[in-house]
């Protein structure tokens, strides 16, 4: 399951929470993840409460779990916006686009589609942007003007400009409504479902209805500000408002919009990170069953009630029709007797009472074709679950053709490769711990008196050591590949810094001995004496092929390193995808196994440049 928040989510978010949020404070500032934020705020009635912020999947109140150490980039944010106050929050454009602005006169931008982006503005200037990018129209960039995505705001359309846009669409109405009107595509269904409009009308065949159109928006927008949350598991959906078209009841109603979106993240998303596509599949075809079941055992019942009272139910249509046509539906709310709870003249549906169930009937048809329109459509959902207990036989079955399948044989791996490692365009090995203790193995096993110990200017880098064999010394080349490989492994990657700084020491500079009273942890060093500061090294790696014992072995090393004509290289950058999700797409490009190119990826995500 996916967390993706709507533009009604934001507005939703923006309007039920800004009493909470105006005059809370900033306190302090977490990163959690690539492109994930904590941001701690505190107002005296509120006390403390936890803004999470996820450019690529939304904004809530949820208690992440913090690192232990600010990174970096969290310490520039904090320098930037602690003690500020909050005094406004709004959507820009209702777009996915949220501004907080602060007392200091700066606004906080959260650009939050697709890698998302995080801006700071002070005077309506950018002073900082998580992402810096430039487009014909728009630019991202510090010292220019912040513009964002949208011009104008939909919601601000007059009847005029609604009209124009139904009636210049080529599309259908609900594609209209969810990109042209930002109502995102289950808003956008929605809207037309409520209607009884057909999804695939075409836009400009639907400005007849403009009226009820724009009607029914404005009930979702004042729905969507009551501040629930409902949860639909087999569409992976969470929503401000009840969902009819999807025609079965949410699986779950939270009385908190924010607390919905929190459960959500916490119980779903995350639960699913540690099954296979085929058995998050068989999950989602077992949730199925179990609404198909529920579904047709209600729908058989209604069918039963109106087969018991035939003559009852014809009588209530009979009156019915008798009183639209004359046109007395407003008088409509008790026929023989039994409560009528609604009326769709559109799809020519009431809704009757009859033994304290409410059922459906179609005024239309007589009382038997009602009852036989129940008892089908229950059948329906029974051949649904006959096929959905048919698909999860074949995808158990396809489950235990993938473990019979024969294993690859697995290489034997040189020494090295247990730490990050490559071999320099001057032939050089490189290799870099990957924690903690193999920063401490890395020194004390393998640091040797010819060889260069490197460090990243971030605490908590890697230890990274250049191999130095025979008379041949490694020149100013090597050492800066070398920088940008110790940086690229650090947490500036995850950070997503373009840039960032290095150091080299000879062995001797190397100790594990601390000043009086001090402690060295395990992977930490000192360092004593003159330090060589390699500067603004790339955060820019490519992955290739090269040959190791006969085999062909992926190699990650800062670009430049493979030769200008070499096959199959892939250029990566910090930000983007997640590490699974680019280990698979590059393992694809260069045809060796994603177990290869995930152990070697740097944490965090990752941008393939293409």
């Amino acid at each position: 399951m996916h967390l993706k928040q709507s533009s009604l989510d934001f507005y939703a978010f923006t309007n039920y929470y800004r009493e909470k949020l105006v005059n809370s404070f900033i306190k302090k500032i977490y990163q959690i993840g690539p492109s994930e934020y904590l941001f701690q705020l505190y107002r005296s009635d509120t006390k403390k409460v936890h803004l999470f912020i996820s450019l690529t999947k939304g904004i809530m109140f949820h208690e992440a779990e913090r690192p232990g150490e600010a990174s970096p980039l969290a310490l520039s944010l904090r320098r930037m916006l602690s003690e500020r106050r909050i005094t406004g929050i709004e959507q820009i454009n209702f777009d996915r686009v949220v501004k907080i602005t602060l007392h200091t006169g700066q606004e906080l931008i959260l650009e939050l589609f697709r890698e998302g982006n995080l801006i700071i503005t002070n005077n309506g200037l950018i002073e900082y942007a998580f992402n810096q990018r430039e487009w014909r129209n728009r630019k991202i960039i510090r010292g220019e003007p912040y513009k964002p995505p949208m011009d104008t705001n939909p919601l601000d359309f007059t009847d005029e400009e609604f009209l124009e846009k139904l009636g210049n669409s080529k599309a259908s109405i609900v594609q209209t409504l969810a990109t042209r009107l930002s109502l995102g595509g289950e808003n956008a269904e929605e809207v037309v479902f409520r209607l009884g409009i057909d999804k695939d009308t075409p836009a400009k065949e639907s400005t007849h209805r403009m009226k009820d159109l724009r009607r029914m928006i404005n009930e979702l927008l004042q729905e969507s500000v009551q501040g629930k949350a409902y949860l639909y598991e087999e569409e992976s959906v969470i929503s401000p408002v009840e969902l009819k078209h999807i025609r079965t009841p949410a699986d779950k109603a939270y009385e908190d919009l924010s607390d919905g979106f929190s459960h959500y993240l916490l119980e779903y998303a995350e639960a699913d990170k540690e099954k296979t596509p085929m058995e998050r599949r068989i999950d989602s075809q077992r949730r199925a069953i179990g609404q198909f079941k529920e579904k047709q055992e209600e729908l058989a019942a209604k069918g039963t009630i109106v087969m018991r009272n035939l003559q009852l139910v014809q009588s209530i249509i009979k009156e019915l029709n008798k009183r639209i046509k004359n046109e007395k539906l407003d008088s409509i709310t008790i026929v023989q007797n039994q409560k009528v709870e609604s009326i769709d003249p559109v799809k020519k549906i009431a809704i009757i009472e009859i033994e304290g169930t409410p059922i459906e009937v179609d005024y239309t048809k007589s009382a038997g074709e009602n009852g036989n329109r129940l008892f089908s459509t229950s059948k329906d959902f029974r051949n649904k679950i006959s096929g959905a207990l048919t698909a999860i036989e074949d995808t158990k079955k396809n489950i235990i053709l993938e473990q019979e399948k024969p294993k690859k044989k697995k290489r034997i791996k040189q020494w090295f490769e247990i730490y990050h490692w490559f071999y320099s365009s001057e032939g050089f090995l490189v290799i870099s711990g990957r924690d903690a203790r193999t920063n401490e193995k890395i020194v004390k096993k393998h640091l040797k008196d010819h060889d260069l110990y490197m460090h990243a200017d971030f605490y908590g880098a890697p230890s990274t050591i250049i191999k130095v064999e025979g008379e041949s010394k490694p020149t100013e080349k090597t050492l800066r590949e070398a920088a940008s490989f110790a940086v690229s492994f650090s947490r500036g990657w995850a950070a997503g810094i373009a840039n960032g700084s290095a150091y080299w020491v000879y062995p001797s500079q190397v100790s594990k001995t601390p000043e009086s009273g001090e402690f060295i942890a395990t992977g930490s060093w000192v360092i004593r004496g003159k330090r060589n500061y390699v500067l603004d090294v790339p955060l820019s790696l490519e992955i290739g092929l090269i040959e190791l014992k006969n085999e062909k072995v992926p190699m990650i090393c800062p670009t430049g390193v493979f030769e200008e004509d070499s096959t199959k290289i892939v250029r990566i950058l910090p930000g983007g995808e997640k590490r699974p999700v680019a280990a698979k797409r590059i393992s694809e490009m260069l045809g060796v196994l994603r177990e290869e190119i995930e152990s070697i990826l740097p944490p965090g995500s990752t941008r393939i440049l293409e």
